[in-house]
């Protein structure tokens, strides 16, 4: 039997749950896929200790040293980051090497680069781990969808952002703890900013969208806010309302363009966006002929990402050992056209969450402004905390597109008695 020989570059969660997996999985892996893995070689900036090197395998501190060892056939970039990945994917692909990466930041920002010089060398990119975790969705967009148009994909795309959300909603507790509490639990990194800022949903819905769609799209074209500015507060009113709050990256193709962003949403509890709990993501698909379908699963997590990486080193390993390494086409990436944004988006209804300075005359100005972008307000409801000196309050505006209710947001955010920045909800 074949053994075909693995190189991990980033030994993090992620890296180390792929190595023991192979190395639990060993007989498992074979009599399913009739190919052999085995870790070869690892490699990370900072040292490891001895004790966490598996038994067998060379630790190096240079990936330049592992990409040349000829002990190592395949890959694996899970290190993160867009600069040294960057390097790293290139100089594999240039050493005929094939790549498996769940990097969804590089792919988002240098998938057309690193798909064309893959197609150069004939090579194969896995990337399935990049988007949504445990979840196959790359797979599905790929192979399960590619007879029908699609038309719409969105979901909850970063479980640590929902984790943090579905924290505050079943304890009432405050968004600084539940991230605190995200990040003793290995969720969230010591720097949440990717997660809790939308970066990371970004980056994914970046990738599924080009991928459904069949075109390219940057990703400075995705308006994008996260779930930072989120306060218990918040919550408590969507909870009155029979509703919640889900961090949504949403991209729809319409005939006068595509409809893309990533921002907090107020849902109904009766949802089933609603009901996704903890760090599961859920990605909903809607075609022409299979109408909507939903995909859940774990989306946060280094044994949840290490298992689908393992499964892009079986397919690509499988045609290592049968000398039938190729290149894929992948929608979105390989010769495609730009996709058109639409100007002017559709208009939806929209939820405002406004902290302001308890004084007289608030409620005015804040329906003067609206009727001055001629804005209608559906409801207002206001909240009073006395010993703090504030006033909480939540409007519900009449439909209207995203950029009117941006100019919006950002006068109001301008007006004197603000205390913080406006929380801006889509309504579902």
């Amino acid at each position: 039997m074949t053994t075909v020989r693995i190189g991990i570059v980033g030994f993090g969660a992620v890296g180390r749950a792929t190595a023991s997996i192979i190395s639990q999985h060993a007989g498992l892996i074979e009599r399913r896929s009739g190919v052999k893995l085995a870790v070869s070689v690892i490699c990370r900036r900072s040292p490891i200790r001895s004790q966490d090197i598996p038994d067998g395998v060379r630790f190096v501190s240079d990936w330049k040293e592992l990409v040349h060892a000829p002990d190592v056939d395949i890959v694996v970039e899970v290190m993160g980051g867009t600069d040294q990945s960057l390097q790293l994917v290139r100089a594999a692909l240039d050493a005929g090497k094939p790549v498996v990466t769940a990097n969804k930041n590089l792919l988002a920002e240098h998938g057309d680069a690193l798909f064309a010089l893959a197609a150069s060398r004939n090579l194969p990119i896995g990337f399935e781990g990049s988007v949504a975790s445990s979840i196959p969705i790359v797979r599905i967009m790929h192979e399960s969808t590619t007879g029908d148009q699609l038309c719409a994909v969105r979901g909850i795309m970063n479980g640590t952002a929902n984790y943090i959300l579905t924290e505050m909603e079943g304890r009432g507790i405050e968004f600084d703890n539940a991230l605190h509490e995200a990040q003793k639990a290995g969720y969230a990194e010591s720097d949440p900013s990717l997660d809790i800022d939308g970066i990371d949903s970004r980056d994914k819905l970046c990738i599924l969208a080009r991928m459904a769609f069949g075109g390219r799209l940057n990703i400075s074209r995705i308006p994008t806010c996260g779930i930072r500015q989120i306060r218990s507060i918040n919550i408590r009113f969507a909870n009155q309302h029979d509703s919640t709050i889900r961090l949504i990256g949403s991209a729809e193709n319409t005939e006068a363009g595509l409809e893309v962003s990533v921002r907090p949403w107020m849902v109904s509890r009766h949802s089933l966006l609603a009901r996704v709990q903890g760090v599961n993501n859920a990605i909903f698909i809607t075609g022409n002929k299979i109408g909507t379908q939903m995909f859940y699963g774990r989306g946060a997590g280094g044994d949840a990402t290490g298992a689908v990486v393992v499964s892009d080193l079986i397919e690509i390993a499988r045609d290592f050992a049968a000398g039938r390494l190729r290149a894929k086409s992948v929608a979105g990436f390989t010769n495609s056209p730009e996709l058109e944004i639409r100007q002017v988006p559709r208009p939806v209804r929209w939820c405002l969450n406004l902290t302001a300075k308890d004084q007289r005359g608030t409620v005015a100005r804040l329906a003067e402004l609206m009727a001055a972008f001629d804005i209608h307000i559906a409801s207002l409801e206001q909240e009073s905390r006395k010993e703090e000196s504030q006033s909480s309050f939540v409007i519900t505006v009449e439909p209207v597109s995203e950029p009117m209710i941006s100019q919006l947001v950002k006068a109001i955010n301008a007006l004197d008695f603000m205390i913080e920045p406006a929380l801006l909800l889509r309504v579902e």
